[in-house]
């Protein structure tokens, strides 16, 4: 089953369709085309100066670990890293912006306005054929107790293949460039990224967290 776009919202300088149907929020053109290849070139830039992160060759080398062994290349964005660093303020600005306008149209239908939630440290993904997480699962655990929502956000999508799929919901996003999906952290949202069947994926995921007030947790101000 996929989401209806049955939902109009201001987010990304219009008014746009989008989509919310058990608490999994759908916002295409959430950035723009040029936004996306802008990220694309940085991802590719980063990877020519080997700086990108290979579960594979993690796991490989620590011994195979069954269900978490990957065929992606990764970049982490630590907490506290200063925006104008990933990668530019010509970038990462207008991501921001309109992340937190679907996020606040998210919040918005579920009353989550009370809610004082921060996203964190972020990664930025590239997924080849037969490759991603195929391991049902979800974002909060013991090691991740603040993660109250999930964000995605596609930069290049293959040619077939590549859905998020959510097991409980009977739910499969396509993907598309561009756009946005926001759902729970919790348990009842477990989900898998479908393998690219044909052409790679290129995305940007984080999460939004409700840390502790005491400063224990330090954010990231971007």
């Amino acid at each position: 089953m996929e989401i209806s776009l049955n939902n109009q919202g201001n987010y990304n300088n219009a008014t746009r369709q989008f989509g919310i149907d058990q608490f999994i929020g759908v916002f295409p053109d959430a950035i723009s085309d040029s936004l996306c290849s802008g990220f694309v070139e940085w991802f590719n830039a980063v990877r020519e100066h080997g700086l990108t992160f290979s579960s594979l060759v993690a796991t490989q080398s620590e011994g195979p670990l069954p269900g978490i062994l990957r065929k992606d290349e990764m970049v982490q964005v630590p907490n506290m890293l200063h925006a104008s660093c990933f990668p530019n303020n010509t970038l990462s600005l207008p991501l921001w912006k309109s992340i937190m306008e679907c996020f606040n149209i998210y919040v918005a239908e579920y009353n989550l306005q009370d809610r004082v939630l921060v996203s964190n440290n972020f990664n930025v993904h590239r997924v080849r054929p037969a490759g991603g997480y195929h391991v049902w699962h979800h974002e909060h655990s013991f090691g991740e107790p603040y993660r109250i929502l999930v964000w995605h956000l596609n930069l290049e999508v293959p040619e077939k293949g590549g859905e998020t799929e959510f097991l409980h919901q009977s739910i499969r996003v396509k993907p598309k460039v561009g756009t946005l999906t926001i759902w729970p952290a919790g348990f009842t949202h477990k989900h898998r990224g479908n393998p690219p069947l044909e052409g790679h994926k290129t995305y940007v995921t984080g999460w939004f967290m409700d840390p502790p007030r005491d400063g224990s947790v330090q954010m990231r101000n971007t």
